[in-house]
């Protein structure tokens, strides 16, 4: 999906994937006091340096899966997404929990939300991760015209 997603917002974005979710140690708040670890740093500092954030995922057991949310917990008191573009996409066979879960977390944490829900993902994504669904692809390109000018706007 990340590749679909980089195409979409062309040659002007630079996108970098945060691809060390399993290097962050689980969630604990007496642990997010001081010093961090390195992994819970290197993620604060992404999610600073970028003007936008892309979440996609999949609804896992009628919710988001545990190393995003994770993920996310670990943001809560650096307030990283406050203020912050975030384009939430859930692809998934139907989604909703998930979506909604994502929509809920991310407006407790202040992001500007571009959210949009792919139900039945598999007949509108092929294996090389091209948006086959003319209707879906159209109202993919809508919500990262609205991110965008989240992200252009501040």
């Amino acid at each position: 999906m990340f590749s679909a997603i980089s195409e979409l917002l062309g040659k002007d974005f630079e996108v970098t994937i945060f691809d060390s979710i399993a290097n962050l140690p689980h969630f604990n708040p007496d642990s997010d006091l001081e010093n961090p670890t390195k992994s819970v740093q290197n993620l604060r500092l992404a999610m600073h340096q970028a003007d936008g954030i892309v979440i996609s995922t999949p609804e896992y057991a009628m919710g988001l899966p545990g190393s995003l949310k994770n993920l996310i917990d670990w943001t809560v008191s650096s307030a990283s997404f406050a203020g912050k573009p975030v384009l939430a996409l859930v692809a998934s066979t139907q989604g909703e929990k998930a979506y909604q879960s994502i929509i809920d977390i991310l407006t407790v944490l202040e992001a500007k939300i571009s959210p949009q829900l792919i139900p039945f993902a598999k007949a509108k994504i092929n294996n090389d991760a091209e948006i086959t669904d003319q209707e879906t692809l159209a109202k993919l390109k809508s919500t990262i015209r609205t991110f965008v000018a989240a992200m252009e706007n501040g």
